[in-house]
């Protein structure tokens, strides 16, 4: 189609003005030259050409200017692409040189091939990562033939991005031509001409070895605290509960549903003593410190159970808490059977009574306590008589029984402060504080002597006690002496027929021999 100018009205109205000039300059000449003229045959051709000579000049260079300023020439438009060409050039040459220098300054290793696979392109930290001597060197690889590369698979992810046209992420281990061992992670993209065409590709190298280590250990201690022995829960420094391992579910019954979420002081809610010893848990941590002890705990269905608790905080870069670790073990059985230690430590095993051990340490605890508040306490010593003929005649099992019995009727008798404790065989201690009289410790000696006059097992078995009593202040002011005169005592009731009680007298001892011997 004909491109059409539009007429220009500026120029037309221009051009009037001139005619109009050129007219009247040429009817001035004409009069002024009148006279001059009168001679000449036809003087209309005259003015026609004096007009010509006017306004066609004018006009001419009108025109020539006026189509300079709307059309420029052919120089003024070589000019202007001349400048535009040099502009151009400039950017260009601005952009490469930026793009170079952040090519040859990035952390990260670049790459770029062309389709046959021959590098155009690697940077320092490139030659780097792939142990190359130099850029040149490097330069000279073709990807998809350098069999290092084919091995670690980064020519195969600079491969599949051209054939896909697809950026490529991978990751791999590489040996160096050095040895070194580094893993790299890598993203290859495809190069595309100013057409849109795939002309080569470009891969981004970075060593992902220190990145990858810390993941592994990171992965490995996920691994631990999952399969840890010990329930494992982690707070944020308010509180507020962050994570809960799979053995924290099997102690304590709750789900991460249940606290996740949530401040860990709801786990101490339920009980008064818990809730007290949070505080102090929460000042310790609070200050930096390690927080520890056992505590009887509940689980989430109610049963208690006893467990060994530790809270630890967890410190960032700047010494300022931002984690608590909260480590818990069930220690029941432990406790249990560490009572249960200690409990045959100071008892006897096959009556339940206190044991030699324990009775000494309660009789000095006595004898301290009567001597402190200026009071009196007792302590009785008991055989069982013909003991020895029933373990001769029905066997050791059915003398087991006639203790177990002796020993019942023992503890129903005494009060809840009193000891009663089994010294070995057949032999029972007592020890009465804090009485009133003397015959108070009588009337206790009465009962038991009352007791076991009844058949105590199912072979209707009887047996009778001797008794011996000491008091203090009058028979001794040590547990020794008070032991050894009761013990006396006891003898000396033995002598007297058996089956009753005594209390010791000092005219008793050049008769009887202290069978005692203090072996705490």
């Amino acid at each position: 189609m004909k491109n059409e100018t539009p007429p220009n009205p500026k120029l037309s109205t221009n051009v009037i003005r001139i005619t109009v000039i050129a007219l009247a300059i040429n009817a001035l000449v004409y009069l002024l030259m009148h006279n001059l003229l009168a001679d000449v045959a036809d003087p209309g051709i005259f003015y026609g050409l004096s007009f010509m000579v006017l306004f066609m000049p004018a006009l001419a260079i009108y025109l020539h200017r006026q189509q300079k300023s709307t059309n420029p020439g052919d120089s003024d438009q070589l000019d202007s692409c001349e400048i535009d060409k040099t502009a151009l050039t400039r950017e260009i040459d601005e952009r490469e040189a930026r793009y170079r220098v952040l090519v040859e300054n990035s952390p990260a290793g670049i790459i770029t091939c062309d389709l046959d696979g021959n590098i155009t392109t690697v940077n320092p930290a490139a030659v780097k990562l792939l142990g190359s001597p130099s850029a040149q060197a490097t330069k000279q690889v073709n990807v998809f033939t350098f069999e290092p590369l084919i091995a670690c698979g980064i020519a195969g992810s600079l491969k599949s991005s051209l054939e896909t046209g697809e950026t490529v992420t991978s990751e791999t281990f590489y040996t160096t031509k050095w040895g070194k061992k580094v893993y790299l992670r890598m993203h290859c993209a495809p190069l595309h001409s100013f057409s849109g065409a795939i002309i080569g590709v470009q891969g981004i190298i970075e060593d992902f070895t220190a990145n990858k280590k810390a993941q592994d250990q990171l992965k490995t201690y996920y691994h631990v605290i999952e399969h840890s022995p010990v329930a494992v829960l982690i707070s944020d420094d308010k509180g507020q509960i962050e994570y809960i391992n799979p053995k924290y579910i099997e102690l304590t019954g709750y789900t991460p549903d249940d606290i996740l979420g949530n401040n860990a002081s709801i786990l101490y809610e339920k009980d008064p003593a818990a809730a007290e010893y949070y505080q102090e848990l929460l000042s310790a941590v609070r200050a930096g410190n390690v927080w520890h002890r056992e505590a009887f705990n509940e689980r989430k269905n109610g049963e208690g159970y006893w467990e060994n608790i530790s809270v630890s905080p967890v410190l960032d870069e700047n010494g300022q808490i931002y984690h608590f670790v909260v480590l818990k073990e069930d220690i029941t059985k432990r406790r249990e059977e560490s009572e249960k230690a200690k409990y045959l430590a100071y008892h006897d095993s096959l009556t339940g009574l206190s044991n030699r051990s324990l009775f000494y340490d309660r009789l000095m605890i006595a004898v301290a306590n009567a001597a402190r508040y200026q009071s009196r306490m007792a302590v009785m010593y008991l055989d069982l008589d013909g003991f020895k003929e029933i373990n001769d005649t029905y066997g050791h099992d059915t003398g087991d029984d006639v203790l177990q019995a002796v020993a019942g009727q023992l503890k129903k008798i005494m009060r809840k402060g009193d000891t009663v404790a089994r010294m070995g065989g057949d032999e029972f201690t007592l020890i009465v504080p804090e009485f009133e009289d003397v015959t108070d410790v009588e009337l206790v000696a009465e009962k038991i002597l009352k007791s076991l006059r009844q058949p105590l097992t199912k072979k209707a078995l009887l047996v009778t006690p001797s008794i011996g009593i000491a008091f203090y202040p009058q028979h001794g002011t040590n547990h020794e002496a008070l032991l050894s005169h009761a013990d006396k005592a006891m003898y000396q009731a033995k002598k007297q027929g058996k089956n009753n009680y005594q209390i010791y007298k000092a005219d008793q001892e050049a008769s009887n021999s202290d069978r005692h011997q203090y072996n705490p």
